[in-house]
């Protein structure tokens, strides 16, 4: 895509324009904010612009033989938390109308260089006002390793030279001096003090002289340094730039997908491609497919089969949420926007009565019966949610007619929205897949940390890989980068993993990858194995081949508690149940599968109940203050081929049988998914259990 990039004149920005060069995009601007004439500043008080060394910024222009397009900075920092709203007055706004202008005079750009490395505050605002302008931030040192970067600039013969520096072990006699000739005090300072090598917590700034994609380079020719403090502890002195001079240099025959160093997402999977295949799993005898016997007909005490919510604490489920939810007025024939409109507005409704709003939400999973329609139903979408959207995970089913778009959600009212930690990444890097879409990567509330759907997206260009154990891996590989970055220990504490495939024949690759990956860390027998289900669903988002949908604790409460049984629910009927325990939270995955050629209704009701007394049974056992009444949610996923005709029976059957449990003060919300197989073992059902 054309590039404009944005530079302040130090390193970082200098090193992603390569990177961008290298995946590919052509820079064809350069954009600047500086401080207005008026001030007679150098140095703006900004946490967003790099105002020193401004006097050199205009030489940009011929050392890239490129248009430079400058705004003044007239705004101040008025939003000072992580995550922004379009405020005026802010210094964000000086952004917008700068690169509003560049796209004006260049229509045809699509993405935005920026060389932010681990700076929320800077990340957040760019990709705020990209959104706006509907660019693509490119941000591909993204939480890259800062000493590795360090070096890649030199190695690059990226000549940067300190212009300001502000923390201890760095004096007002280092102005001047090249990275290069600071790489061995900056590492020194690293070990001893935690100074950031790329100097990221503001300890230094630099001025790039040179770099691969000058065509002339810059002389400072005269200086004077300026000291705004010269405390004995960590001196703050910058150099004003009083003469620059531009330079001619030899002609550039840089090939630079071949010099720069991209990291690659293929030695990143390489691990688990390498281990997963030697783990023994034995693949399982398939079980029998039984016919469905309707014995429950007269069952009209189940109550309603639309919505259920239920409330537990300041945890809310609402389940299977469709547009033709309480009589809506949605005529078959619909457009998809206008379907989703409505189902969105029903989810407003129950919301409303929670006393809830979008903001509330955690986490939406979303179930639509024709991938066709993704980008159409999404546009709708997007537009009830704001900053800080919820996580979501999203796969294609078989819906009952006439709904082609069912949602559950995760609701917490946990009270201050602006306090609630989320990652929302929406630029392009090597770090983990942007989530260009209306939704987040990560949101912890309540020690639960929901992790939205990964698919095995490469990080730096938003493809798929071919093949199956490709994209498996690399779905691990990116699931991990977000937690890892969130400081969650997805291994140890994952609470619940769902997997999407698209055919069943893959499970047992994918079991093995899970299996390699989640226990290669760990000896404790309390981990093993996860709680993770793995569900057969006829599409997967951009025709991937698998999905995984995390749930992890936050690491807050201590104790792991676990455990593995298959258990004799019913006639003829077997649960295979794992079932983990951390603190007061609940999460369980159940298979439930039968050796008869038919099966009643009322044995599957029985079978549910009895696999949730067995749950609840162990749930207790680990922490006696908790019981049935904790129960938040049972989502039930049935082998459609099975239960072609008797999901309502089987609804109202289960809601009547836990209506009559005298343990349970309000049922579970329960929500019905169709898919096309559990696992690979036959099972006809397979449940999610959560409670908090």
């Amino acid at each position: 895509m054309k590039v404009v990039a944005l530079v302040s004149g130090g390193k970082d920005s200098c090193l992603n324009m390569l990177h961008c060069v290298a995946n590919g995009h052509q820079i064809v601007a350069l954009a600047n904010l500086r401080p207005p004439s008026h001030s007679n500043k150098d140095e703006l008080d900004s946490h967003l612009y790099q105002t020193v060394g401004h006097d050199a910024i205009p030489h940009y222009a011929s050392c890239m033989n490129l248009p430079l397009y400058r705004r003044s900075i007239t705004g101040s920092l008025l939003i000072q938390s992580t995550y922004y709203r379009t405020t005026q007055g802010d210094e964000t706004e000086d952004l917008y109308e700068l690169l509003k202008e560049v796209k004006e005079h260049h229509p045809d750009i699509q993405g935005v260089s920026v060389g932010a490395i681990l700076s929320n505050y800077q990340r957040v605002r760019v990709e705020h006002v990209c959104d706006r302008l509907g660019l693509t931030s490119l941000a591909y040192l993204w939480r890259r390793d800062q000493k590795e970067l360090l070096d890649e600039m030199i190695k690059l013969g990226l000549e940067a030279v300190f212009i300001k520096v502000a923390a201890i072990g760095l004096e007002s006699s280092h102005l001047g001096k090249s990275i290069r000739d600071m790489r061995s005090s900056l590492f020194e300072l690293h070990e001893k003090y935690g100074v950031h090598v790329c100097g990221e917590g503001g300890e230094y700034e630099t001025l790039t002289v040179d770099c691969p994609l000058f065509v002339k380079r810059l002389i400072i020719a005269d200086t004077e340094i300026v000291t705004h403090s010269d405390d004995a502890f960590a001196t703050v002195a910058y150099l004003k730039l009083k003469k620059v001079l531009v330079q001619d240099k030899p002609p550039n025959n840089v090939d630079f997908e071949s010099i720069i160093k991209r990291p690659s997402w293929e030695n990143s999977i390489e691990p688990i491609l390498a281990n997963a295949s030697s783990i023994n799993i034995q693949d399982p005898k398939p079980s029998t497919v039984p016919a469905i016997v309707n014995d429950m007909e007269d069952q009209s005490n189940g109550g309603d089969l639309t919505v259920a919510s239920c409330s537990r604490s300041t945890f809310h489920f609402i389940s299977g949420v469709t547009a033709y939810d309480n009589n809506s007025m949605v005529a078959n024939g619909c457009t998809i926007e206008e379907e989703t409109r409505a189902c969105m507005n029903n989810i407003k409704g129950y919301l409303d009565k929670l006393d809830l709003s979008f903001a509330d939400i955690v986490s939406m999973n979303v179930f639509i019966n024709d991938m066709n329609n993704f980008g159409r139903m999404n546009a709708v979408y997007k537009t009830y949610f704001g900053i800080k959207p919820a996580t979501r995970a999203c796969v294609a089913v078989n819906l009952p007619q006439p709904a082609r778009i069912q949602v559950d959600l995760v609701a917490v009212k946990d009270g201050s929205l602006e306090e609630r930690e989320t990652m929302h990444v929406q630029s392009l890097s090597y770090w983990a897949p942007a989530n260009v879409g209306p939704y987040s990567q990560a949101i912890i509330s309540q020690n639960h940390a929901f992790i939205a759907g990964q698919i095995g997206l490469i990080p730096s260009n938003l493809q798929l890989p071919p093949s199956l154990q490709s994209q498996a891996a690399l779905s691990l590989h990116n699931l991990q980068s977000i937690t890892t970055a969130l400081n969650l220990n997805l291994k140890q504490r994952i609470l619940l993993c769902l997997c999407y495939v698209d055919e069943e024949k893959s499970i047992g690759a994918v079991r093995r990858m899970w299996e390699y990956f989640s226990n290669e860390d760990s000896d404790d027998s309390n981990l093993r194995p996860s709680p993770v289900l793995y569900l057969v669903v006829p599409v997967i988002p951009k025709n991937g081949k698998v999905e995984w949908h995390a749930t992890v604790d936050d690491g807050k409460d201590t104790g792991v508690a676990g455990c593995k049984d298959v258990v004799d629910v019913a006639s003829g009927v077997k649960a295979t149940m794992v079932t983990r325990v951390i603190g007061s939270t609940l999460s369980s995955v159940v298979r439930i599968a039968t050796n008869k050629s038919e099966i009643q209704i009322s044995l599957i009701v029985e079978s549910i109940v009895n696999s949730l007394s067995n749950i609840i049974s162990a749930y207790e056992k680990i922490n006696p203050l908790c019981g049935w009444n904790n129960l938040l949610s049972v989502r039930i996923f049935y082998k459609e081929s099975v239960f072609k005709e008797n999901k309502s029976q089987l609804q109202r059957g289960l809601n009547t049988a836990l209506k009559n449990k005298t343990e349970l003060d309000t049922i579970p919300a329960i929500s019905y998914v169709p898919v096309i197989s559990i696992d690979n073992d036959g099972s006809i059902l397979g449940l999610v259990v959560h409670g908090v």
